[in-house]
């Protein structure tokens, strides 16, 4: 339960401390240690994406140096902060907007319930009543912090490069210039273009920013829906119908009217994700829908007007403009942007990934030491591995694995040889000992046999040989895996 404030009465110009109180300089000074504590909450919880380094070293000096563990403990710096005589015209604005925000993004994320917020923020304006008349829009602002705050525990890893991608999709939600913010009510309308490879998590970072379109409305009001789709998944011909509706009559089957995606997300999230295959008839109407904030069914005669934020993703890279995409409506679509990493770019993250992913299928209570055991499956299976499909291959492995399967990755390399004849023998001696040369042969025939995913034709193609060569290079791996937490699969 919230603690209530207690606010002390004012001290008498110029009267003399109380006996066992401090005298006018401790207390001036205990003033400007609060404000320094409400700046450090601000550059906290306003600045600092969540669940990043920086955010765990701003949180632990909060609590080391300046106590704050609890919303009641921040709402005692707010009350002393501006004690005594009215605060200065520096210290009312910082209250009006940044700290007021910073105490309800504070209570939001560390209260169970959005009620027990709104209470906070009613005891801040008691302190400060020209706070009243922006409390409303403090108590959207740290509801939909809180909703941000949940959603970006799906970014797993604590890499330097995962840290950069919750960084971005924080300010894709939020904005420094906290003014402007609560001037346009909306800073959640700036459309955001998230790239990267396929399998690094997309998707995830559009619901994360999604999370965030909360409007600001004092009486928490729910939020718009969020609507996905594919562009990929849309034929050409019904493509625009699909995303902007069509009228009864539009064309061949269409016996009645229809509002289309953009109409379904209306006050929400769009997302369209492989954006990069839209047809250029989409692509034009979608620009128009950016500027003008409204679509034209096909068929119609008219335009309806429509609220929606539109989150875009890829996976190719479509700034060069050879692909056929519009430069002007790549302009119109990145206004923000997030940059998922592919995973070997954050190997240090596949502990926690793993952990993630295993405690999602099996009680690890039940169970304490499976994500130990997954991950030296996984370990011993994938070593020097860079996981081309990224996470999601990450996640189907370690899936196989802890239902007793093989990992299953075909397309695991051999490791590259240093350039010259005479490094590549080194090499080779190194990884592999003075062996034969007939085994030398089968090892590298194994290797190219399952860089071209078992393909015994083109096999025998690289390496220049026969197909009867080469079943008898690898004709002793041929067999069966018989044993239950087994190997690799059987070379086909």
């Amino acid at each position: 339960m919230l603690r209530q404030v207690r606010q002390g009465a004012p001290r008498v110009a110029g009267a003399p401390a109380p006996a066992g109180r401090a005298g006018p300089m401790d207390e001036q000074r205990s003033v400007d240690e609060a404000c320094r504590a409400l700046d450090l909450l601000a550059e906290l919880r306003l600045r600092t994406a969540p669940h990043t380094d920086e955010a765990r070293r701003l949180n632990t000096e909060l609590r080391a140096a300046h106590r704050i563990k609890r919303p009641a403990d921040a709402l005692a710096l707010w009350t002393q902060a501006l004690a005594g005589e009215a605060p200065g015209d520096e210290r009312l604005g910082k209250a009006l907007v940044e700290w007021s925000l910073a105490l309800g993004v504070h209570a939001a994320i560390n209260l169970e319930d959005l009620r027990a917020t709104r209470r906070a923020i009613e005891a801040m304006t008691t302190t400060l009543p020209p706070l009243r008349a922006r409390a409303g829009a403090v108590f959207g602002w740290a509801r939909r912090a809180r909703d941000v705050t949940e959603a970006m525990a799906g970014l797993v890893g604590r890499s330097r490069v995962m840290d950069e991608v919750r960084t971005q999709t924080w300010r894709a939600v939020f904005t420094d210039d906290l003014r402007k913010a609560l001037a346009l009510r909306a800073p959640h309308r700036l459309s955001v273009l998230i790239t990267g490879e396929p399998g690094t998590g997309k998707e995830i970072v559009a619901r994360t920013v999604a999370a965030g379109r909360g409007p600001l409305d004092p009486d928490g009001a729910e939020p718009g829906p969020y609507v996905a789709v594919n562009i990929a998944s849309l034929t050409p011909s019904l493509a625009s119908s699909a995303l902007f509706g069509h009228v009864r009559g539009a064309f061949t089957g269409a016996t009645r009217e229809r509002a289309g995606l953009f109409a379904a997300a209306s006050g929400g999230v769009l997302f369209l994700d492989e954006i990069g295959d839209a047809s250029p008839e989409v692509q034009v109407r979608l620009l128009r829908t950016l500027q003008e904030g409204t679509v034209r069914p096909v068929g119609a005669d008219f335009e309806r007007h429509v609220e929606v934020r539109v989150i875009a993703a890829t996976n190719r890279d479509l700034g060069g403009g050879e692909d056929g995409f519009r430069q002007d409506l790549l302009e119109r679509l990145s206004v923000l942007r997030v940059t998922c990493p592919p995973l070997r770019e954050r190997a240090e993250d596949l502990p926690e990934l793993v952990g993630h992913f295993v405690g999602q299928e099996i009680d690890l209570a039940a169970w304490p030491r499976i994500v130990e055991d997954a991950l030296a499956r996984l370990e011993a299976e994938t070593r020097d591995y860079d996981w081309p499909g990224n996470v999601r291959e990450l996640r189907a492995a370690t899936n196989r694995v802890i239902a007793g399967q093989p990992a299953l990755l075909p397309r695991r390399a051999a490791p590259a040889l240093p350039t010259g004849p005479a490094a590549a023998g080194d090499a080779v001696i190194a990884a592999w000992g003075l062996v034969s040369l007939e085994e030398v042969k089968r090892r590298y025939a194994e290797a190219v046999l399952r860089g071209v995913g078992g393909n015994k034709s083109e096999a025998a193609r690289v390496l220049g040989i026969d197909r009867n060569t080469l079943a008898r290079y690898v004709k002793a791996l041929e067999r069966p895996v018989a044993e239950p937490d087994g190997d690799r699969e059987p070379v086909a």
